[in-house]
């Protein structure tokens, strides 16, 4: 799956805490958190020197300006806002003074409770919201993704992405939502049932099916458990397969008849194939 590199630096924009009570997860209906609406018509795109001056002013806002400085070396300038609470975050890279990386952070106030208790590791998630706009170097608009996150996992896409042309042509447009009916915390339910203290989800779709990936990992000192992957059917909820770590191969290769799967599984495995498209053809032109 498409992986965002600066994640991590996006990811770290995120060290909340909430600390009102929370309502047990059986008494808590999870809403999904939508990607924001972005797209070349809308989107705001502020000067450095705008920046600057707003960090400098006195005057009271909602949001806070924080000027991170320039790199002579790069050539490049950096800035940041953030709103009152620092659920939500935008970071800004310029380079020759034009807008290159625009960084949007979004942090849901939902928190899920764990139900099978781990102590030691995270017994509580929220979801998380990336949003990376980059620019040619005339600076003129090339991509525009989002990316879900919550746990451990490497962001997996969400939302309408666009690629423009470096003229400024739309040309690509990609929907992600549409072909999905659950959402991030109907899958971290169905993960924490296992018990794991791990838990990674991924998704995707084509088209003829769409569907999530969990990830379950034992505890490293755990010599006894072992890995699982778990694949859902989206539109269904249905388990396809749940698999220990030594039959990995078997999808990997395809070859489904040697799992210890229901034969309307293993169909299912072979119609999705005969749609799948490689991650590297349907996204490559957001690729930078």
């Amino acid at each position: 799956m498409y992986k965002v590199i600066l994640f991590f630096a996006v990811f770290t924009l995120f060290t909340l805490n909430n600390a009102q009570e929370k309502k047990e997860n059986s008494e808590v209906k999870f809403k999904n958190l939508k990607a924001p609406v972005i797209t070349k018509e809308n989107l705001k795109i502020p000067k450095y020197s705008t920046l600057l001056t707003q960090a400098k002013s006195k005057k009271k806002s909602d949001k806070k300006i924080h000027i991170d400085g320039c790199s002579a070396e790069l050539n490049k300038c950096f800035a940041s806002e953030s709103n009152k609470n620092n659920t939500e975050r935008t970071s800004y890279e310029f380079l020759d003074n034009k807008m290159f990386l625009i960084l949007k952070g979004l942090k849901d106030t939902q928190v899920y409770k764990r139900k099978a208790k781990n102590t030691g590791y995270t017994q509580e998630f929220s979801n998380y919201i990336t949003s990376q706009i980059n620019f040619y170097d005339n600076g003129n608009l090339h991509t525009i993704m989002h990316f879900g996150y919550g746990i451990k996992a490497s962001g997996y896409p969400i939302g309408k992405w666009y690629a423009y042309s470096k003229d400024g042509v739309l040309i690509q447009e990609i929907d992600h939502d549409k072909h999905f009916k659950m959402n991030f915390y109907d899958i971290l339910e169905i993960a924490d049932k296992y018990g794991s203290p791990y838990i990674g989800i991924n998704r995707a779709f084509n088209q003829a099916v769409s569907y999530w990936y969990i990830l379950l990992l034992p505890h490293p000192e755990d010599r006894n458990a072992i890995t699982r992957k778990i694949l859902v059917d989206d539109k269904t909820g249905q388990i396809i397969y749940n698999i220990d770590e030594k039959d990995f191969h078997y999808i990997k290769d395809k070859e489904y008849d040697k799992l210890p799967l229901e034969e309307s599984s293993k169909e299912w495995l072979r119609n999705s194939d005969k749609y799948q498209i490689p991650d590297n053809e349907l996204y490559k032109l957001f690729r930078t």
